[in-house]
């Protein structure tokens, strides 16, 4: 039953702001009892589900910011393509203390970004350029920089790509949700078969959690249209450092 609560609140998240996988989701299955990588393995097969309904959702109410946004996907796609070929050439997963060091710097990563996106509120810096003239080389390296993140530890496509995309483009809540699923979506799918490969994806599991976060989902997508900026961006810029922390003390809440 806690696996259907664990759903719908991750659903909600997903549907309102493109984040709730990395951030609720996997933590709350490892708090459950859940071996981490079986909680990481699984909350990317649920993204690979759940984010594309969100992100087509999301396109049909119009919500998508344009052509530009395809740059973050081709950044998404070659982020994997590029940890696919170091996991494998380098046997990352297998090192000794691999899974703490990465949760680590991601948490220093994630502390740093959330800091500086509360003290700007989310607001464009005067001089910045208008709606519509992202660069289109910063989108690109947005999506790279993420997606191996996401490809090792299930999180990113919201907690970690909003902040930047707030940073970087005017686009509101919705657009803002709309190419996180999207992402959110490409990644998981070009990456759970590196943690189908082990052996980390529990099915049964997989359906619990799923039946909570099909309605949870649903009910943000439409939920994210009544989000101000600012305030998605302090959202984002408070879970992003309980995020962080719960990375940087994992060794102990996690025994």
């Amino acid at each position: 039953m806690i696996e259907l609560w664990i759903g719908l609140a991750g659903g909600i998240l997903i549907g309102a702001t493109g984040a709730g996988l990395g951030v609720v989701v996997t933590p709350l299955l490892i708090f459950a009892g859940y071996r981490p990588a079986v909680a990481i393995g699984t909350g990317l097969g649920l993204a690979a589900v759940s984010k594309i309904a969100g992100a087509l959702v999301h396109r049909q109410l119009g919500h998508w910011p344009g052509r530009k946004a395809w740059m973050v996907m081709g950044g998404g796609i070659g982020g994997v393509l590029v940890t696919w070929w170091f996991t494998h050439s380098w046997r990352v997963l297998s090192l000794p203390q691999a899974d703490l060091w990465l949760k680590r710097g991601v948490g220093a990563a994630i502390l740093a970004a959330s800091a500086a996106l509360l003290v700007s509120g989310g607001e464009r810096k005067i001089g910045r350029t208008a709606e519509g003239d992202e660069s289109g080389a910063a989108l690109l390296l947005a999506g790279l920089s993420v997606a191996p993140v996401e490809a090792l530890t299930s999180v990113g496509s919201g907690s970690l790509l909003g902040p930047l995309l707030v940073s970087t483009t005017a686009w509101n809540v919705p657009q803002l949700a709309a190419v996180g699923n999207l992402f959110g979506w490409v990644v998981a799918v070009m990456s759970a078969a590196l943690y189908f490969h082990v052996g980390s994806f529990n099915l049964p599991l997989f359906a619990k959690v799923l039946l909570g976060l099909v309605p949870g989902l649903l009910a943000g997508v439409l939920l994210s249209r009544h989000i101000e900026r600012r305030w998605y961006a302090r959202f984002l810029g408070v879970m992003g450092v309980g995020l962080a922390f719960r990375l940087l003390l994992s060794p102990w809440l996690w025994k």
